[in-house]
């Protein structure tokens, strides 16, 4: 009666009269909470145990520990075993890039992987048991149901409070409620594959005697595999997406890393964070993912997590995803002509050739690169450095070998067995190989020499390397032009104005890194002005003539030291004589790249194998300009003093060579060393033969070379 009264006295359209009805709901819950902490505390302790334990397992006794080169080692195993050589090859080499970036992010990167794994783990120990018992009964399905779905629309920050107070701030909380988010996928597709299984294959297998547990462990499980392999997918998917969240609950990995960058406002910090941050992402999904998504990028693939929450049937991969790769044609391998015979030992002379030229020298009385970066290269007299040295070809050689190797190995392969290796070791792999080969031999050549580097040569070895990757170059371009490739399918009777746009953008990125910065250098002895290096050199002078002073004297160093600020950096772009004026040569290549790429688009030329040539060459220069990139970058990080380091001018070079390369590979992709045959036209290659030995005078035919 009191409350009705007080209501008519504030009035029922008052709002305020909603406090004098509230409805106790959170103090009910906090009471929940303390009820639960207070009496079975050790129930909490009991679900804290595995999570606790396994993540200290997992981070503290095997990831962190153990040298970065070992994981990195067994990722690329996993990949290979799980997926294929490929996968395995691309897991290990990101992962190397997460630890090149510094041993701060490579802990994190490990902690990442570790937190993702336990979190994956138990939603997996969870979910596959629990979406096999929703999939054999709809009584459980029934009561599951609602729960999985008040688990994806209820937001992840309602139940994050009452993880943090039962559990703490930290990894077991953050594992916990990430489970949460990305449990449901899981035991969804695991329960729809269990039904998805056809009736009568259940009921062949019962008919013949099979208890229960055989059905599901022999038929519904094998069956239910692809919606399951899906599912785990997807989970761990969602569990990546929840890193950031994880961060703020106390996790650490790069989530972490990433919010403490957004903190402080730290561009390098979130920089760096973000792309371990992303490698990681992407080679975790590339493990997991199925055969029919290999083409969709990490981002596409979270995106479509996010959107199938709650419909996850839709995921599952259908009779018309198979990947582009596995198409068939019905011709047959053809064989290598003489002509082709010549020009791939002319290609795989020139890459041993190439191989060989690693061993002599390439940088004499001074160190060509390193120079730029270690001080005391600058002047070497007597020495000689060569092609695998730090101060001589440095990582400039290592790209050589690499390619130079690949072109002898595609050779090797094409001559043995043509058609039947790998994809790339054939004609156009060698082409792109050995072009990429030649740019980054000659860069080494041309570019320009650091400033008081004193007196240094070129070595024999580097003008060799030029020689004999050229040689490669001529002969698998001419190879090339003469391979019998030919596409899986038609390609379209039109030019490919997209890919014109993209290497004029291309060349427009490449402009913009050779003004930008290819090096920052804040070494002291660099930035320090000669007044202040006089200075210091009176105060050291004092403290030797008075050693009672000698600690205020230090302290005065000091002072005067962190006067000199980082705005002081030297900086150098890409045109500047003072730096490697490297960004000349990247738009050379550039330019070169936008020249080909028109008879590559199909602008000049519509034969479908002279547009292959052309795109071969345009892949070749794209490459040679993303290489020689990475070892400018490779290099310094490998010689360069502390103090400097390589500039957003060279990071920016390497995309814009990679938008080439990627511009091409949608044509090269559909070539093959085959005859494709339409069937009206498909002639039996015994009868061929036979044909041939009944009196047949018409010689071989040999292909005109296609430039």
């Amino acid at each position: 009666m009191f409350l009705v009264q007080e209501a008519q006295k504030i009035g029922i359209t008052d709002n305020n009269v909603l406090d004098q009805w509230r409805v106790p709901f959170g103090d009910w819950m906090e009471q929940s909470v303390f009820w639960i902490t207070n009496n079975v505390g050790w129930l909490l302790d009991g679900i804290k145990w595995p999570f606790d334990n396994l993540i200290n397992l997992i981070n503290g006794q095997i990831l962190e520990p153990i040298s970065w080169i070992w994981v990195v080692l067994a990722f690329f195993v996993i990949g290979t075993l799980v997926r294929n050589v490929k996968v395995g090859a691309f897991s290990a080499v990101a992962l190397g890039f997460c630890g090149i970036l510094g041993n701060a992010y490579w802990l994190e990167t490990a902690r990442t992987i570790g937190f993702i794994g336990v979190a994956v783990f138990f939603c997996v120990l969870i979910g596959v048991p629990l979406g096999i018992a929703c999939g054999r009964s709809d009584a459980i399905w029934q009561v599951v149901r609602p729960i999985l779905d008040a688990m994806q629309v209820v937001h992840s920050f309602v139940y994050m409070l009452p993880f943090i107070f039962f559990w703490g701030i930290g990894e077991v909380s953050a594992t916990m409620v990430t489970m949460i988010f990305a449990l449901p996928p899981l035991v969804r597709l695991t329960n729809l594959g269990i039904r998805q299984v056809p009736e009568d294959v259940v009921e062949a297998s019962r008919a013949y005697g099979a208890p229960e547990w055989r059905v599901l462990v022999d038929v519904q499980m094998p069956l239910a595999r692809p919606a399951i392999m899906t599912g785990l997918n997807q989970t761990l998917l969602l569990s990546i997406s929840m890193l950031g969240l994880a961060a703020l609950m106390g996790a650490g990995g790069l989530g972490r890393q990433l919010f403490r960058a957004i903190s402080n406002q730290d561009v390098a910090l979130g920089a760096s964070a973000g792309v371990a941050f992303f490698l990681v992402a992407v080679v975790l999904d590339r493990i997991s993912q199925t055969e029919s998504t290999d083409g969709m990028s990490i981002v596409a693939r979270i995106g479509r997590a996010w959107s199938n929450r709650k419909t996850p049937d839709e995921l599952l991969p259908t009779g018309d995803d198979s990947p582009a790769d596995s198409r068939e044609s019905s011709g047959w391998t053809a064989e290598i002509t003489q002509p082709e015979k010549r020009l791939m030992g002319l290609a795989g002379a020139g890459g041993a050739l190439t191989v060989l030229a690693m061993l002599l020298p390439w940088s004499v009385d001074a160190g060509k690169i390193s120079s730029f970066g270690r001080s005391a290269d600058k002047v070497l007299t007597g020495e000689s450095f060569n092609g695998l040295s730090a101060s001589g070809g440095s990582w400039f050689g290592f790209v050589v070998l690499a390619l130079s190797l690949f072109v002898t190995g595609a050779v090797v392969v094409t001559w043995k067995a043509p058609g039947q290796g790998p994809r790339w070791m054939t004609a156009d792999g060698a082409t792109i190989a050995a072009l990429a080969a030649l740019a980054v031999s000659v860069t080494y050549v041309v570019m320009s020499e650091a400033q008081g580097a004193g007196g240094g040569s070129i070595g024999v070895g580097a003008y060799l390397a030029i020689v004999g990757s050229l040689a490669a170059a001529a002969g698998s371009i001419l190879w090339a032009g003469i391979a019998p490739h030919e596409p899986l399918h038609p390609l379209l009777a039109r030019i490919n104005r997209g890919q014109l746009l993209g290497v004029a953008m291309a060349l427009l990125i490449m402009f913009v890194s050779s003004i930008s910065a290819w090096s920052f250098d804040d070494r002291q002895e660099v930035v320090q002005s000669p007044e202040v290096t006089a200075q210091i050199a009176d105060l050291k002078q004092q403290a030797v003539d008075r050693p009672a002073d000698a600690g205020v004297i230090a302290s005065q160093i000091q002072i005067l030291l962190s006067t000199v600020k980082k705005t002081d950096k030297v900086v150098h772009d890409g045109l500047t004589k003072e730096g490697p004026r490297l960004g000349i040569w990247e738009l050379v290549l550039g330019a070169a790249a936008l020249v080909v790429a028109i008879p590559a688009s199909g602008a000049l030329v519509t034969d479908e194998r002279r547009r292959w040539f052309w795109n071969t060459v345009l892949a070749g220069l794209g490459a040679g300009a993303s290489l020689v990139s990475v070892a400018w970058i490779a290099s310094l990080v490998r010689s360069a003093d502390p103090g400097y380091v390589s500039g957003v001018g060279s990071f920016l070079a390497l995309v814009s060579g990679a938008i080439i390369v990627a511009s091409s590979m949608g044509v090269l992709k559909e070539f093959r060393r085959e005859t494709v045959y339409p069937d009206h036209d498909l002639i039996d290659p015994s009868a061929q033969q036979e044909a041939a030995g009944h009196g047949s005078t018409d010689g071989p035919k040999e292909e005109s070379i296609l430039i």
